[in-house]
């Protein structure tokens, strides 16, 4: 069958799967490729095959804004870890509005970690009136400015692995802004931050304030680094991995990414950190096998919990009775509100503390309790706290 008498669908598709450069070579070959480039269809197909978007298949847009804007800058769709001093963050570029749009995805306010997470655009890239391409910092919605944007691979840090990293820079500077306009902003940054901030010491709002300048500082030029989220998992697992809004006592509402390292052992790594556990590193880990059912009474105090001894159960963890009675500890220095009062599997583990600038690093035992789907709790015995973890329902792809 000759290539000319396939349905033009059919050509279409087989198109849309070359490169920018091989469709343009091929539109030179002849007069009918020629024509059949020109079509919006193709290269609307071709957008959608390679990046999964859907573009407006008129006035030539789709050509225009594959060639100039997806061919250089499509491999930035998706997840990235910021890096901030030991804060971290989760920057998200997704297409929007004819143009790519990164995100900062905040966190809700403390402690309400069922509410979504709350995006602030950071940079666009588009076309402008003349089709030309334009790279906009829209941190400040009333200054916005153009930025570069540099993309390559390189370990970020010394200890770090080699991995795709993108860097923002911007060449306006903050010194010249006005004080009191960084004084209302620190305070309300501060008031979006959690509701129990005029109940926490001068010592926890100094340590806000300092988080905020880092912030403020980094925005100049911040640094990302591609984040994967993890597969869904072959074997039975209590709950599917991903990403998690947890409480952290004074430090607000942080971000983690919950994995299974193998069939029996699951990690919690910090996605948002702060000056004891930085972004990157473990918060909290548990073993399958280490699976338990405790009454009531055996929950009711910090006293009685320590009392029950660690150990490999002979059952594995879905067969035992469910739903299991779960219990705050009446002398448990952070108590949530809504916390459920059945539990779906609990799980013996160990959480990580450490001193201010992850000094002195030490792993404490703790419980890990699953309620459901969307909801798990980690139990620090030594420290009698409760932090509270709730599933990321946005819609995140890789």
């Amino acid at each position: 069958m000759e290539l000319f008498s396939l349905p033009h669908e059919v050509l279409e598709a087989i198109i849309s799967l070359l490169t920018p450069l091989d469709i343009i070579s091929l539109s030179s070959t002849c007069k009918f490729f020629h024509e059949l480039m020109l079509s919006d269809k193709v290269w609307v197909t071709s957008c959608y095959t390679k990046f999964g978007i859907k573009l407006r298949a008129s006035g030539g847009f789709a050509q225009k804004f594959y060639k100039k804007v997806l061919h250089k800058y499509g491999k930035f769709l998706g997840l990235w870890n910021r890096h901030a001093d030991c804060y971290g963050g989760l920057l998200h570029i997704k297409y929007l509005d004819e143009k790519l749009c990164a995100f900062d995805l905040q966190l809700p306010k403390d402690p309400h970690i069922s509410n979504p997470l709350r995006p602030k655009i950071v940079f666009s890239i588009e076309l402008d009136e003349l089709d030309n391409l334009s790279i906009t910092c829209c941190i400040n919605p009333l200054k916005k400015h153009q930025c570069a944007l540099h993309y390559g691979k390189k370990a970020l840090t010394p200890s770090s692995p080699q991995s795709f990293y993108l860097t923002r820079q911007c060449a306006n500077g903050i010194e010249n802004a006005d004080h009191q306009d960084i004084l209302d902003d620190l305070e309300n940054w501060l008031d979006e931050q959690s509701d129990y901030l005029g109940e926490h010491s001068a010592y926890t709002r100094t340590q806000m304030i300092y988080k905020y300048m880092v912030l403020r500082q980094t925005a100049l030029k911040t640094h990302y680094s591609k984040l994967v989220l993890p597969q869904q998992c072959d074997f039975r697992v209590p709950i599917k991995p991903g990403l998690f809004k947890g409480t952290y006592s004074s430090h607000g509402l942080e971000l983690i990414m919950l994995t299974y390292e193998e069939v029996n052992k699951v990690n919690a790594v910090k996605i948002s950190g702060d000056q004891n556990i930085p972004a990157g590193q473990i918060t909290f880990r548990a073993d399958l096998p280490f699976c338990m059912h405790l009454s009531q009474r055996e929950q009711e105090s910090f006293e009685n919990i320590e009392s029950v001894q660690p150990a490999s159960s002979e059952v594995e963890w879905h067969e035992l009775p469910t739903p299991q009675p779960f219990v705050v500890p009446y002398d448990c220095v952070e108590r949530h509100d809504q916390v459920p009062d059945s539990c779906k599997a609990r799980f013996h583990g160990f959480g990580q503390i450490a001193e201010e600038g992850f000094r002195e690093p030490t792993f404490v035992e703790g419980h890990w309790i699953v309620f459901n789907e969307n909801l798990f709790g980690f139990l620090w015995i030594s420290l009698q706290s409760l932090s509270m973890y709730h599933r990321v329902q946005e819609e995140l792809t890789n």
